[in-house]
């Protein structure tokens, strides 16, 4: 009996010790302040920072099996940095560069209390991808045994194994300096199939082609209309989503991949450009998915919608405007209604993702196009650059300013309804 009591007074205190430990690292690890401000939405320079280093890493510019050697800036990387955090649901990130290191940090608030959780982790270079050498939690030390482990976990929630396991194969040395890293790698001659195929895991994109192919059974064959209203197509689909749905995570999942397939029609591409495995995939009708009854509508309004699905609206939304900039130097023009079909698509992908039960539901029921698509016959197009500048000044300009403004107010009685 005495052997019992003492075992139990040392389970108790073993016990009381570790409850106590526990509180101590959650006192050091949760602070009750940010570490980093919120980042500015994504500008149209910040893309350009971004396209001119994605240019320069295109792997097509060499021959498969030959070495390349890409240098990027600071300023580059922390754009891509800042990009996956948003992704991740993070309020605020940096990267910084160091001689033979890089620094990452982050800050997340906790369920929308006053607490904050501020994490630092600095990687150090060497042969192949960057290694973790250490990092903390507010004032919590973090071994690398644990980082290690929470990155691959990481790597599988959000399905991402499959690419880091591709870039640790091309990647030779990866070299850190101040403001600026070098990196080495070599394409393979398989290497392009397999990273598209890692962009999304194999079980979504068969759930992506159960979507693609209830499409293309709705939309005419060849010799038919040119040209399908969007909103005629939702009403099926968002039936056929919620009729696969069984819980809250398959219902997202398949919000997602109803609007990839519909992306992928509306890019006319096909899904083969996408997914590799695609090849068997039906092949897609020549009609175009419109709004008001203009393809392109339908293509802006669409990708954006695909795209803010994924991470939200504000790099669709710069997306969007950068490729009207473009447009207005060496395309078509700048279209301020093609804005607004950027916008629109981009609250409509923002609502799929923030509460996908309900926006299928919605559509299921039967929706109206004045219902998702602002009226944009009177807004200004085919503005070529001097034209623009002259009329509007650009982005940030009152003249510009005020009519965003006026595309915002458009935007507010479609669904779901802006609040107020």
């Amino acid at each position: 009996m005495a052997a019992v009591r003492w075992l139990g007074r040392w389970s108790r205190r073993v016990l009381i010790l570790l409850l106590l430990a526990l509180l101590l690292c959650l006192l050091l690890a949760v602070q009750t302040t940010s570490a980093l401000q919120p980042r500015a939405p994504t500008s149209a320079a910040d893309l350009d920072a971004a396209r001119s280093l994605l240019r320069r890493a295109d792997p097509r510019q060499a021959p498969v099996g030959r070495s390349r050697v890409v240098a990027a800036t600071e300023r580059e990387l922390d754009l891509m940095f800042s990009y996956l955090a948003r992704h991740g649901g993070l309020a605020a990130s940096e990267l910084k560069l160091e001689p033979e290191q890089m620094r990452l940090r982050a800050s997340h608030r906790l369920l929308g209390l006053p607490l904050w959780l501020n994490l630092e982790l600095r990687l150090v270079q060497g042969a192949g991808l960057p290694d973790i050498a250490g990092g903390q939690l507010g004032r919590l030390p973090l071994p690398r045994p644990l980082l290690r482990w929470l990155g691959n976990r990481l790597l599988d929630r959000y399905s991402a194994s499959a690419g880091f396991r591709l870039a640790g194969d091309l990647v030779q040395r990866v070299e850190f300096q101040h403001q600026r890293a070098v990196l080495v790698y070599t394409w393979q001659a398989d290497s392009t199939r397999r990273a598209l195929g890692s962009l999304l895991p194999a079980a979504e994109q068969q759930r992506a082609r159960v979507y693609w192919e209830a499409l293309q059974q709705q939309l005419p064959p060849p010799g038919g209309l040119d040209q399908r209203p969007t909103v005629e197509v939702l009403q099926p689909l968002a039936v056929l989503a919620l009729s696969r749905s069984t819980d809250e995570a398959s219902t997202a999942l398949e919000a997602r991949a109803l609007l990839v397939a519909l992306a992928l029609h509306a890019s006319g591409r096909g899904p083969a450009t996408l997914f590799p495995t695609a090849d068997d995939w039906p092949a897609a009708s020549p009609s175009w998915l419109s709004f008001a009854r203009r393809q392109d509508f339908g293509q802006h309004f669409l990708i954006s919608a695909a795209l803010a699905s994924e991470a939200g609206g504000p790099l669709s939304d710069a997306i969007g405007l950068q490729k009207e900039l473009a447009d207005a130097r060496d395309g078509s023009g700048f279209s301020f209604n093609d804005i607004a079909a950027d916008r629109a698509g981009s609250r409509f992908g923002q609502w799929s993702r923030s509460d996908p039960r309900g926006w299928l539901q919605t559509l299921a029921q039967g929706v109206t196009e004045p219902q998702l698509f602002p009226p944009v016959g009177d807004l200004p197009e085919f503005l070529h650059e001097a034209d623009f500048r002259r009329r509007y000044g650009g982005p940030g300009a009152p003249a510009y300013k005020q009519m965003m403004e006026d595309i915002e107010h458009r935007l507010q009685v479609l669904l779901p309804v802006t609040p107020g």
